[in-house]
C-alpha cells in the first residue's frame, strides 16, 4: 500500500522538478547568452577602431605627401582620435620603419619591435601580440596599407598603425565603448586566444585566472562544428561564449552569475524543497488515513479469519469508522463461518457416526470369523480321519488369518490401510502359537518388514500366501523333532513390493506334490488375484519370491505413520 502511494506521488514530483530545472535552465542559458552578447559588443568596438584607423592611413596614403607631411598628418589623426592609437608609422617599400608617432608617456612604441607585416598588396588587419611591460604586454591589432610617398622620383611605402585591444582595468572602466566591462550587476571576463593558441586576458592588470584549456577545447570545437560565428556554453557559474574577432584571433568571454539569476537558483530550490517536503506530508497523512481506514480493517478481519481457523471462533470488530464495503464484506465473513462453522460440526459428527459404525463391523466381522473358526476347530475335534482333520485345521487357519486381519484393522483404527510391519508379525506369531510350536522354541521366526501401508483387499490375499506357506512350513519342513528357523522378508521400492519368504527345512519336490496339494493352488490363486510374478523352489528349504505393484491409491507410509 505504502509503495503504490509513494509510486503515485511520483508524477507530481517529477512535473514540479521539471518546472523548477526548466527556469534554471532558461537561467543559465541567459548567462550565456550576455557572454554572447558581450562578445557581439566588443567585435563592434574592435571593428569600430579598426574602420576609424584604415579610413584614417587610406586618407592619408592617398594624399601624395611627401614622408615628412604624412608624419604630421599621422601625428595630428592621433592627435584628433584622442591618443587611441598605441603606434602609427611610415615603412618604406621594404617595411622597414622611417619614422613612428605614439602617444606620449606610453610604452606602445616598443610593439614597432614586433617583426614587420608580410607583403601587403592591400590593406591588412591582423591581430599581433607583444610581451613588454604592462602596458604593451598583451594583443594588439595591427593595420597596414599600401601608400605614395611624393619624392623624386615617386616611391611606394606603408603606413602601419596598431591598437591595442588588451587594456587595463581604470582604461576599460573610464573609456567608452568599453561599457560591457563596467556592469557591475553583471560581470563580465574576456581573454584574446591567438593564432598560436596564447591567452590573453583583455584586463592586463585585473588579475583573471586564465579559463581552462579542457573549456577552450570545447568551445573550439564547437565553433567548428556548427560552423557560426559566436558559440555559447552555460555553466554552474554563469555562461562563456566564444566567437572570432577582426584580424582572425578569438575572444573568450565568461560572465557571472546575476543577483535575478542566483534568485532563481535559490528559487529553484527552495521550489524542490517545499515540492518535497509537501510531498512527504502528503504521503504521511494518506498512509496514516490509508491505515485508519483501509489497511488496520483489513488486519483485523485477517486475524479474524486466522483465528477463526485456529479456534473456530471468527469476529470481526465491525466498527462504523470502517469503510461501507470492509463493514459489508466483515459482515458477510461472519455469516459464511457461521455457516461453515455448522457445517463442519454436523461432518464431523457424521464422520464420527461412520467410524464408530466401521468399527463395530469390523469388530463383529472379527467375532463371527473366530466363532466360525472355533466351529470348525471343534468339529475338526470330532473328526477321527487325520486327512479330514488335518483339512479342517487348514481352513480354520485361514479364517484365523482373515480374522487378525480384521483385528489389526479394528485395533489400529486404520479401516481403509494396514501397516504390513506390524500385521504380518502379529499373523506369523498366532500361526506358530495355534500351531503350539511358540513355546517349545524349536522353531524360530524371522521378520523383516518394510513400514508402510496397504490396501486391505492387496493385504488379505498376500496374508493368506503368507499363512499358506507358514503353515505348511510349520507342518511339513521340520520332521522328527528338527529345529528350524521360518524366515519372511518384505520391502518396498518406490511402488513395488517384494514378498520373500521359507524356512531352512528339508525341502520338498514340487514336480510331484504340485498335482495333490491344494495349498500351492491358493497360493497360485491368490497370486493371480495380486497381479504378481511368483516364483518358488524346494532345494535347501522351501523359497518362495512373490513381486507386485503396490495400489497407487494408498498415501505415502510415512505421511501415514506420522
Amino acid at each position: 500500500m505504502r509503495v503504490l502511494i509513494c509510486l503515485s506521488a511520483i508524477p507530481v514530483m517529477v512535473i514540479g522538478t521539471s518546472l523548477a530545472l526548466r527556469s534554471y535552465q532558461e537561467s543559465t542559458i541567459g548567462s550565456a547568452q550576455r557572454a554572447a552578447s558581450a562578445i557581439m559588443r566588443l567585435d563592434l568596438q574592435f571593428r569600430h577602431d579598426t574602420d576609424r584607423l584604415r579610413s584614417a592611413l587610406e586618407t592619408i596614403g592617398n594624399m601624395d605627401l611627401t614622408p615628412d607631411q604624412i608624419v604630421h598628418s599621422l601625428r595630428l589623426a592621433e592627435t584628433i582620435s584622442g591618443q587611441r592609437y598605441c603606434l602609427l608609422s611610415v615603412l618604406d617599400g621594404d617595411r622597414r620603419m622611417m619614422a613612428s608617432v605614439s602617444p606620449p608617456g606610453r610604452s606602445c612604441a616598443r610593439v614597432g619591435s614586433l617583426a614587420p607585416p608580410g607583403p601587403v598588396k592591400e590593406t591588412l588587419i591582423e591581430a599581433v601580440q607583444k610581451s613588454g611591460g604592462t602596458e604593451d604586454n598583451g594583443a594588439f591589432l595591427r593595420i597596414t596599407v599600401p601608400a605614395v610617398f611624393l619624392a623624386l622620383p615617386e616611391t611606394h611605402g606603408y603606413l602601419m598603425g596598431i591598437i591595442q585591444i588588451s587594456r587595463t582595468s581604470a582604461y576599460l572602466a573610464g573609456t567608452s565603448g568599453w561599457e560591457v566591462f563596467s556592469d557591475d550587476s553583471s560581470p563580465v571576463k574576456a581573454w584574446l586566444i591567438m593564432h598560436n593558441g596564447e591567452i590573453f586576458p583583455v584586463c592586463t592588470d585585473c588579475g583573471w585566472s586564465a579559463p581552462p584549456p579542457a573549456l577552450v577545447d570545447v568551445l573550439k570545437n564547437r565553433l567548428t562544428d556548427t560552423g557560426r560565428s559566436i558559440v555559447s556554453l552555460p555553466s554552474a557559474e554563469g555562461g562563456y561564449a566564444l566567437g572570432a574577432i577582426a584580424g582572425g584571433a578569438d575572444i573568450l568571454v565568461s560572465t557571472q552569475r546575476t543577483p535575478l539569476e542566483a534568485a532563481a537558483l535559490r528559487n529553484m530550490l527552495f521550489q524542490i524543497t517545499a515540492l518535497l517536503v509537501f510531498l512527504a506530508a502528503g504521503l504521511i497523512g494518506v498512509t496514516l488515513a490509508a491505515n485508519i481506514v483501509l489497511v488496520w480493517p483489513l488486519r483485523r478481519l485477517t486475524y479474524s479469519v486466522q483465528k477463526w481457523q485456529m479456534e473456530g471462533v471468527f469476529d470481526t470488530h465491525i466498527t462504523r469508522s470502517m469503510p461501507l464495503e470492509l463493514q459489508r464484506l466483515g459482515q458477510a465473513f461472519t455469516r459464511a463461518t457461521r455457516r461453515l462453522s455448522r457445517h463442519e460440526a454436523r461432518l464431523k459428527k457424521a464422520v464420527a457416526h461412520q467410524q464408530l459404525l466401521m468399527k463395530e463391523i469390523h469388530h463383529r466381522v472379527k467375532n463371527n470369523l473366530q466363532i466360525v473358526a472355533s466351529l470348525l476347530n471343534l468339529q475338526a475335534n470330532q473328526i477321527s480321519h487325520p486327512e479330514v482333520r488335518a483339512e479342517f485345521a487348514l481352513a480354520r487357519d485361514r479364517i484365523r488369518a482373515l480374522s487378525t486381519l480384521h483385528r489389526t484393522l479394528y485395533a489400529e483404527d486404520a479401516l481403509t490401510s494396514l501397516n504390513m510391519a506390524v500385521f504380518l508379525k502379529d499373523l506369523c506369531e498366532q500361526t506358530l502359537d495355534i500351531a503350539g510350536e511358540a513355546k517349545a522354541g524349536r522353531i524360530t521366526l524371522d521378520i523383516r518388514s518394510d513400514n508402510f501401508w496397504m490396501d486391505p483387499d492387496q493385504a488379505v490375499p498376500l496374508a493368506l500366501i503368507v499363512t499358506e506357506v507358514v503353515t505348511n512350513s510349520i507342518k511339513y519342513a521340520f520332521p522328527d523333532g528338527r529345529a528350524g528357523t521360518i524366515h519372511m522378508c518384505l520391502r518396498r521400492d518406490g511402488n513395488l513390493v517384494t514378498l520373500q519368504i521359507g524356512d531352512d527345512g528339508i525341502g520338498c519336490d514340487f514336480q510331484k506334490t504340485a498335482p495333490q496339494g491344494i495349498g500351492l493352488k491358493l497360493i497360485h490363486g491368490f497370486a493371480r488375484q495380486l497381479k504378481a510374478t511368483l516364483t518358488y523352489t524346494g532345494e535347501g528349504g522351501v523359497r518362495f519370491t512373490l513381486i507386485m505393484h503396490l495400489d497407487e491409491r494408498l498415501p505415502d507410509s510415512h505421511t501415514l505413520s506420522e
